[in-house]
């Protein structure tokens, strides 16, 4: 496609004077203050000059289009008028090849490879091995004293990855070392500069990505031939409209960048959902209860309907702490957002951390409220809650990271109450994603 290739090959304009805004500091821009606190300057912006504005994110100007409506016409697009692969080109090393990077006829072809992946009869097999270690892992962590919450979590998602999607133990051998290689991987993700030199963490994640792919790519002649019912198997089923298999490339690239999406996400989700549980004991015991009437130990994927206080608090933690902060899109021809002409090639952010907290949508935004998800706070616009996106690029894994949720959160509550020191407040950090920046200590006391 000609338009496709074209737009891919221009430069990203800085030419926006000429639109209201801030550009900030010389050569920082507003980088340091919009990662410090993204909800403060959202705010500055958005009384100051309106829904759309521009400022500086290190030497590179973008507009910050901000509301419901900003991200309804940036993820529906019905003009193809944005495109997520140039919005995306910082993480391009990382994940260059995979879904979330293209657009258009480009990227229905590569959600194809997903589809099977993710459907019921999928789910309800993921869920033995998910529930083996959740259960593990949380009787390890009420086993001792006070501890750091945060590195535990994703320790343990990191294991549900491993063995989830490639169907290898993560406990000794091939499994450690490919959790090891995901960590690496998944903490490239906020690199400063991309120093290809050793100590560098953008060194450290292409050579983990290296690794992945070596160790991915040595398994899927296999997986083609086997009825394996992990997710890389069924990424290696998989055909096209014309019946053949994807290339080796695409799987692979495929399944690094559900490895990062499935698993820093969910365990910020998780993160957050303790603390604000820590603070509101009122909650845990509803969850406990309702997790108690499940009758069983483990958590059936037919059973995620019967925690509906865990999807309220779900909902609610990702609304406060939105563990997708932002999502980047550029312009591809001149277009128009909240009346403000967007010039072509102009990079484009809005605020999903932001749009979760507008005082002109939400009742006490500040404050933790699970049931205002019952009330129906959120049906206010179609996309004034938006956490796994929308349109052609909604999360293909949004049912996955729940039941991944739900099913710790029922081994934890089931069995422990969340207790965090007293007068503990967390200090939050935003960017790359939303959580407490001492990485949450508390203790898991068992109930009786």
């Amino acid at each position: 496609m000609n338009d496709y290739a074209d737009y891919l090959n221009q430069p990203t304009n800085n030419d926006l004077g000429h639109i209201a805004g801030n550009d900030g500091m010389p050569l920082l821009g507003r980088a340091i203050a919009f990662g410090m606190d993204p909800h403060k300057v959202c705010e500055q912006h958005y009384r100051q000059y309106g829904p759309v504005s521009r400022m500086k994110m290190g030497p590179e100007r973008v507009l910050l289009a901000l509301g419901p409506d900003n991200a309804q016409a940036l993820h529906l697009d019905p003009d193809k008028n944005f495109s997520s692969e140039k919005g995306l080109e910082r993480f391009k090393h990382l994940i260059g090849g995979s879904l979330i990077m293209k657009d258009f006829d480009e990227h229905r072809f590569q959600r194809r490879l997903m589809q099977t992946a993710f459907k019921t009869a999928a789910m309800r097999k993921y869920s033995v091995g998910i529930n083996e270690v959740c259960a593990r892992n949380i009787t390890a962590m009420a086993a001792g004293e006070q501890f750091k919450f945060a590195p535990r979590v994703k320790q343990t998602l990191l294991e549900i990855a491993a063995q989830t999607f490639t169907g290898v133990s993560g406990q000794g051998g091939d499994g450690d070392k490919l959790t090891s290689a995901f960590q690496r991987f998944v903490e490239a993700f906020d690199y400063l500069f991309p120093v290809y030199m050793p100590g560098f963490k953008y060194f450290k994640g292409l050579r983990a990505k290296r690794d992945i792919d070596i160790f991915i790519k040595r398994l899927i002649d296999v997986k083609r031939q086997n009825d394996d019912d992990d997710i890389l198997a069924h990424f290696c089923r998989e055909t096209d409209e014309n019946g053949n298999p994807f290339s080796d490339q695409d799987i692979s690239e495929n399944f690094v960048l559900l490895l990062f999406a499935a698993q820093d996400t969910t365990t910020a989700s998780l993160v957050n959902a303790f603390y604000e549980l820590g603070r509101h004991p009122e909650w845990q015991q509803r969850i406990r209860e309702e997790s108690l009437a499940i009758g069983k130990e483990n958590l059936d994927f037919d059973d995620l309907e019967k925690m509906p206080s865990a999807g309220l608090v779900f909902n609610e933690a990702q609304r406060l702490h939105a563990s997708v902060p932002l999502f980047p899109r550029r312009s591809i021809r001149p277009c128009e957002l909240s009346g403000v002409e967007v010039p072509p090639n102009t990079m484009i952010m809005n605020a999903i951390t932001y749009n979760h907290r507008m005082p002109e949508w939400w009742t006490n935004p500040l404050q933790f409220d699970p049931e205002r998800f019952e009330r129906g706070e959120h049906k206010q616009h179609p996309f004034l809650f938006h956490p796994f996106g929308g349109g052609a690029h909604k999360c293909i894994g949004m049912h996955f990271a729940q039941f991944v949720f739900k099913t710790f959160i029922h081994h934890a509550l089931s069995q422990y109450r969340i207790e965090m020191p007293a007068g503990y407040t967390a200090d939050y950090q935003y960017m790359p994603m939303s959580a407490p920046k001492d990485g949450l200590p508390l203790r898991l006391i068992k109930v009786s």
